[in-house]
């Protein structure tokens, strides 16, 4: 028995010698192997490019878990799924940014009275709603991939490096949708104090006469500040909606003109206020006529020319003491050959403010959109009003400021021969030949093949051989360009 026990333990104390020997042995080897890998990834690049793949194929590992745990999550809201159980300070940081732009967005969407779930937005159409849609959609699929981040802290890292850009490009196109979004809230609070002042007195009541003061002064001052001229369509079918957007029109227009006229740009805001009510007669005149397509009968046009009375009279009571002004609210429709009314009036009989008043009008009519017909190009209006002011309707010289604005102003989105897309920023100064009005100069957003430049290119078609301007994009194109191209131009 005691030979036995000594046998075994002989044998115990050879095993755990080989073991040792087993471990040195191991440990050797992997020095061997370490020195061997060291030297062969100098000596063979396809050694250290193999090290390489296969550190790629673990991080793609996680990747892919990560993008599964995207998947597996998509029907649940952000706050129902887990975080990570440790985030690193930059992963936090980015998930704290994606959070407060997500907050943005549902301001953002009761303003545009769109919800913020993907499953019962409204049908497309409107740029700044899918504007929002995308940078809704982007910021979501980006906190839910920090959601997804793995534990290690070397992975969360390596995936905030990709994302830390993606929220950066969020942030532009957000500023861009908030940029049109009080563009357009602009808009709309300048047309609802008009159709205000232009109710008030139509149903005699009281006015401030210092509200539309200050509606003329903003005009002018974006006037001076050279902000894109765009023509506002108004709001509907019904009179009391698209005339206010006429006159708002109107006074635009004449906000850029006076200042060029010398016998008014001394006095610019008086003329501007004008502008605004100077069709306020309008809302007098039954709508049915006002929306008849074709030639009116000698008794519908009887009616219809009665707005410049009614309007002089009605406008009365904003200019107590302005009889120049209402004089050309009511001579805003004379023309320079007679043939205009109420009075049948010509050449010096009508005054300086109502010759350019009527310039005024008739081109800004034809540049917004009516409910019987859509708008027409910018160079086509200044044409037809040049035409008209040759055959002696419309001043000569008023018509002729119109060429400061060009046939496109500045602000309108147009489309190049070649096919490119951009928007003018700038109108030839000094020249009244019949080229230069085409020849603006352009800031391109894409090239011929509708590709978006990564910087806008500024091409002055004056100075240049490139080819000319195609079109201009009316107003709905524009917004939808607009948000498309500035994005990524900006």
């Amino acid at each position: 028995m005691s030979e036995t026990a000594a046998l075994m333990g002989k044998i115990a104390a050879l095993r755990q010698r080989l073991q040792q020997a087993q471990g040195l042995a191991t440990e050797a080897g992997s020095a061997a192997a370490a020195l061997f890998a060291e030297e062969s990834e100098a000596s063979d690049p396809a050694a250290f490019l193999h090290k390489q793949v296969n550190l790629a194929a673990a991080q793609q590992a996680l990747l892919d878990d990560s993008l599964r745990q995207l998947t597996e999550g998509q029907d649940r809201p952000l706050e129902a799924k887990a975080l990570p159980i440790r985030l690193t300070a930059q992963a936090r940081r980015l998930l704290e940014q994606g959070r407060e732009i997500l907050a943005q967005l549902r301001s953002l969407g009761e303003i545009l009275d769109e919800p913020t779930s993907p499953t019962t937005l409204r049908p497309p159409g409107d740029s700044l709603v899918k504007l929002y849609r995308e940078v809704t959609a982007m910021t979501d699929t980006t906190l839910r991939m920090i959601q997804a981040f793995p534990n290690a802290p070397s992975a969360q890292l390596h995936l905030c490096q990709g994302l830390e850009p993606i929220l950066a490009l969020i942030g532009q196109r957000l500023a861009v949708l908030f940029d049109g979004v009080s563009r357009r809230q602009h808009d709309k609070d300048q047309l609802n104090v008009l159709k205000g002042i232009m109710t008030a007195l139509l149903e005699r009541k009281p006015i401030d006469v210092k509200t539309l003061i200050r509606l003329g002064e903003t005009v002018l001052a974006e006037a001076r500040e050279q902000e894109p001229l765009v023509f506002h369509p108004g709001a509907g079918e019904a009179p009391a909606d698209w005339i206010p957007a006429h006159s708002l029109n109107v006074a635009q227009v004449m906000a850029r003109l006076v200042r060029h006229d010398p016998d008014l740009r001394g006095r610019p805001l008086d003329a501007i206020l004008a502008a605004l009510v100077h069709d306020v007669g309008m809302l007098e005149t039954p709508a049915e006529l006002l929306s008849q397509q074709g030639a009116l009968n000698d008794e519908s046009r009887r009616i219809v020319e009665a707005h410049a009375f009614a309007g002089t009279r009605l406008a009365g009571r904003l200019f107590p003491g302005g009889g120049w002004l209402l004089e050309a609210i009511e001579g805003h429709h004379e023309r320079v050959d007679g043939t205009g009314y109420p009075g049948g009036k010509r050449d010096m009989q009508i005054s300086p403010l109502a010759r350019l008043l009527a310039v005024c009008d008739v081109y800004a009519a034809q540049c917004a959109e009516r409910p019987y017909r859509p708008a027409r190009e910018t160079r086509t209006a200044l044409t037809d009003t040049l035409l008209m002011a040759d055959r002696g309707q419309l001043d000569k010289q008023g018509a002729e400021h119109l060429l400061t604005l060009g046939f496109y102003p500045v602000g309108s989105v147009v489309e190049l021969t070649d096919g490119a897309i951009g928007m003018v920023v700038a109108t030839p100064v000094g020249r009244h030949d019949l080229q230069s009005p085409a020849r603006p100069v352009v800031a391109l957003w894409t090239d011929p093949q509708g590709k978006p430049l990564p910087v806008p290119r500024f091409l002055d078609l004056v100075q240049s051989d490139h080819g000319g301007i195609v079109r201009s994009a009316p107003l709905g194109e524009r917004m939808a360009l607009m948000t498309r191209f500035y994005r990524t131009a900006a």
